[in-house]
Order: structure tokens, then sequence, then C-alpha cells
């Protein structure tokens, strides 16, 4: 089993799908303090023009910007690796999310990216498929094979897909978690190094009633952090009854 690099849980990752800029401030000024991360999703970053106020406003509040992991296959896929660092340091963001969910990258290649990038940023790297199919799907062993590449080759992170939908990935499509890949994953890599994609509450309440309230949450909604934190503290019906009281 890999030993955890160091204590990193109770992670509260937002997705920004393009929220205009007077709302996305309302709600960053109101709840930053249960933000870590946001993620401005679906390469949104190339067609936002109100992306440099929004990340200054993140920064301004200690909330870490990160672009999706589409955006760094949306470049390796149309232009290379090089064009992509360049981005990077054009919008001055010291924390990448890596995936190849779409695209395909080889375990080598991609193995490459990760440690080149983890000398010098804070790394994501993202585990599962885009689409679900039986050509496509990994394999339980694919999945864990592919969470020790990325941390062997240097991740902080690593991310299991269930996309935006929530309904994807390690989570079936009538919003199931996969319980028995969760614990084949956990017994090779300590919880605290994965973030589980979660946008949905069923798989938000299924996480934390499994596996504590302590749990990495990613894809959450803006309109959704005090939901989110309300069933991490047993404050809603859905966790009521296996969260400890906190006040």
């Amino acid at each position: 089993m890999i030993k955890p690099k160091s204590a990193v849980n109770n992670i509260n990752h937002i997705l920004d799908v393009g929220t205009p800029l007077s709302i996305f401030e309302s709600y960053i000024n109101s709840y930053h303090h249960y933000i870590d991360f946001i993620k401005f999703g679906w390469g949104s970053v190339l067609i936002d023009n109100e992306f440099p106020l929004k990340k200054k406003l993140c920064e301004s509040h200690g909330i870490k910007p990160i672009l999706g992991g589409t955006f760094f296959e949306y470049m390796i896929y149309h232009y290379d690796f090089e064009s992509f660092l360049a981005k990077i340091d054009e919008y001055n963001l010291q924390n990448i999310e890596l995936s190849r969910g779409t695209i395909s990258i080889s375990d080598s290649t991609y193995q490459n990216y990760i440690r080149r990038l983890s000398a010098e940023y804070f790394v994501m790297s993202e585990v599962g498929r885009k689409v679900s199919d039986q050509l496509t799907d990994l394999t339980h062993k694919q999945w864990i094979d592919h969470c020790i590449l990325s941390v062997d080759a240097g991740a902080s992170l690593v991310i299991l897909e269930s996309r935006e939908s929530g309904l994807s990935g390690y989570v079936s499509t009538e919003g199931n978690i996969n319980k028995d890949l969760i614990d084949s994953i956990v017994q090779q890599i300590p919880i605290d190094l994965l973030l589980f994609e979660a946008p949905i509450k069923p798989v938000q309440s299924a996480l934390i009633n499994n596996f504590g309230s302590l749990i990495n949450l990613g894809n959450i909604h803006l309109n959704d952090i005090l939901s989110v934190q309300s069933l991490r503290m047993g404050l809603r019906s859905d966790t009521l009854l296996s969260m400890q009281p906190q006040l």
C-alpha cells in the first residue's frame, strides 16, 4: 500500500461552468471558508472573459483556482504539451488537473507529464473514462493501476471520475457508488490521496456515510456548498444517523 504523503482531507472542490461574475462573487464572498479549490470546467477559460476577475477573487480568499482535465486534453490533442504549459504560465496557475478520459495517452507518456509537472505544480490526476461502455470501461485492476501510476509519478491527488452529472466512472447511471471498486482502491492508496467527483446528493451522502465526513469531494456545484457542508456535519436526514455532532 502506498503511504500518504501528507494529511489532505475534507476538501471541497467546486465546479464553475460559466457562472456570471456577480453571482460568482456572492457565493465566494459568502462561503469561501468552505471552499478549497474551484475548477473552471469545460475549457471555459478560453471563452469566459470574466475568468481573470474570478481567479483574482478566489486567490484573495485563499481558494485555489484550477482548470479542468478536459482543457489539458484539448491542448494535447489539438496542440502539444508545451502549448498547454504556456497557457498554464499565461494564466499564472499553481494547480493543474490532468486526465485522459477522452483521448488516448500511453501510460509512459502520461506518467512523464505528471513527473514533469509535479516538480513545480500541485498536480491532480483524474482516473476514469468520460463515456461508459463495455469497450472502454476500466476494469477494477485498471482503476487501481492508473491510480497507483498517478501517485508514483508525483500526483498530489487522484481524482475519481464521475463527470459533472455524477453518473459515470465509479458511479452507475442509476447514481449508486461502486463500493467494491472504492474498497479495492483504498486498500492500495490512502483515501486522503483521493478526490471523489460527487456533484449529486445521493453520491455525496453515500460517500460520507461509508467513508466519513472528511472524505474529499469534487465537482460540487456553487449552489450546493452549504448543502454539502450540512451533509458532512450530519445536519441533514441523509447523514444524521452516521455523523457525530460537531457543535
